[in-house]
């Protein structure tokens, strides 16, 4: 039997690598609504996009990293009901950048995720703080930098779980020569 023609659609290419690296962006979205606060040590908590959108950065090229990025701004700003845009230009430039980490640093090794999660993290922050100062600047970057160590803390396993789903690097990724 045939599959359907939408089955064929969704799961063939393109859209099924789309498919593999959104909805671990939706699911992050989803956890930090869920889980985040509940979480919390010491005044810090997950942030769970922002993990998952290293991830994903360190993981496959810019083009995807900048898609993942603007999702994730979107989410981000739809569950904190703050500027769109700030927060969708912050993910994708930042997500972007990290993407070309795989030119100094071998994405395949484990520890790799924690100098990207970092990076992400502070530029992802930082452009957000420029675009749209906080009243207090002092708890948003003392909020900010317990949300990076603790997702400094989750990295490592998440980074491994977040690889066996994502697409897999192309022949003609630009960024392939590293790997």
């Amino acid at each position: 039997m045939q599959p359907h023609w939408f089955t064929r659609l969704v799961l063939s290419g393109g859209w099924r690598d789309t498919v593999r690296w959104a909805l671990p962006v939706v699911v992050a979205a989803v956890a930090q609504g869920v889980w985040a606060h509940r979480m919390a040590i010491g005044g810090a908590t997950p942030d769970f996009p922002l993990l998952m959108l290293a991830c994903i950065a360190l993981s496959t090229n810019p083009t995807v990293a900048a898609w993942a990025g603007f999702l994730t701004g979107l989410l981000h700003a739809s569950m904190l009901e703050q500027t769109v845009g700030s927060l969708i230009v912050s993910r994708v430039l930042a997500a972007t950048a990290v993407a070309y980490l795989p030119i100094v640093i071998a994405p395949r090794h484990p520890l790799s995720i924690l100098p990207a999660v970092a990076l992400l993290h502070l530029l992802a922050q930082g452009m957000l703080y420029l675009a749209a100062p906080m009243v207090d600047p002092r708890a948003f970057w003392q909020a900010s930098l317990g949300s990076m160590v603790y997702n400094m803390a989750l990295a490592i396993p998440v980074y491994w779980l977040a690889r066996c789903v994502l697409p897999p690097a192309r022949g003609d990724d630009t960024l392939l020569w590293n790997n």
